[in-house]
């Protein structure tokens, strides 16, 4: 049964951060590289580096992240941030390796500059399957495209939100390949069941039935950010605009409780303060 590892690579250099990619695995989607190990597939995402909604979406999937750092400026400070909202275990590549742990000593990525190694990490079972595309196939039906963050078996039944419209999986293909089961990590391709196109349309996961969902959540501000009252909740690639009331945001949607944390963006912060508001806190016990 197939497993995967989900990396996202960032930098403010979008050929360095390529560059760490080809390392990684070989392109066959748009910014999406992949490489089968045995029974792992490793993804490697690289977001744009002008979107930072992008950047927390993928981040806020992934297991493991590399921070390529070929100079320090408010760019990198951001990149640095949002790296550290994530939450995740990552590696750090600055050019310069003194000035970085000079500026940067508060954050706990500072402990992560290291030389370049590649590494796999588990991603955890969160109960549900994150989608980033939806369309028809001829002969086929409606397809659905993301990353499994739950085991998924043929024939399962999952609920589409945010419709929370029942759908069967009618058959899974990973890398072109028939599947009968994927384990978390896995990017997929699920042909669905007895479902039309515009039943779904908007479709953002399939969760297991059973999965509670929340529209509060609990949160850390970063010192270095200004004040605000509405921001986005990019969590576990569910991306939510919240408003800040006392110690919650309380969320404009639903996101599974499954998920640990969640990246705070304010793409309204004040001049010379950065976009990344914090973190979300959904599930610290977990």
């Amino acid at each position: 049964m197939l497993k995967g590892s989900i990396i996202t690579v960032l930098s403010s250099d979008e050929k360095d951060a390529l560059s760490i990619a080809e390392k990684l695995g070989k392109k066959t989607e748009n910014q999406i590289y992949y490489r089968k190990i045995g029974d792992l597939v490793r993804s490697i995402l690289v977001p744009s580096s002008q979107k930072i909604l992008d950047q927390a979406e993928a981040l806020s999937i992934s297991s493991f992240f590399y921070l390529r750092m070929p100079k320090i400026t408010a760019i990198e400070g951001e990149l640095a941030l949002i790296a550290e909202a994530s939450g995740i275990r990552g590696i750090v590549l600055p050019d310069d390796t003194e000035t970085f742990n000079k500026i940067f000593k508060e954050l706990s990525i500072s402990s992560m500059v290291s030389e370049f190694k590649e590494e796999d990490v588990e991603v955890k079972d969160r109960g549900y399957v994150y989608i980033d595309r939806a369309f028809n196939v001829k002969g086929v039906g409606v397809v659905v495209l993301g990353f499994a963050l739950t085991q998924v078996n043929v024939h399962d039944k999952l609920i589409a939100l945010p419709m929370k419209k029942e759908v069967e999986i009618k058959s899974i293909q990973v890398l072109d390949e028939d599947q009968e089961s994927v384990l978390p990590g896995t990017r997929i391709g699920f042909a669905l069941r007895n479902v039309k196109l515009e039943d779904i349309e908007g479709v953002t996961a399939l969760i297991k039935p059973g999965i509670k969902l929340v529209n509060r959540v609990k949160y850390r501000k970063f010192k270095w950010s200004s004040d605000a009252q509405n921001v986005h909740v990019i969590a576990g690639g569910f991306k939510v605009m919240g408003s800040v009331s006392g110690d919650e945001i309380v969320l404009n949607g639903e996101i599974p409780e499954t998920i640990e944390r969640g990246i705070i963006i304010n793409v309204n912060a004040k001049p010379k303060t950065p976009r990344v508001f914090g973190y979300a806190e959904l599930n610290p016990s977990t």
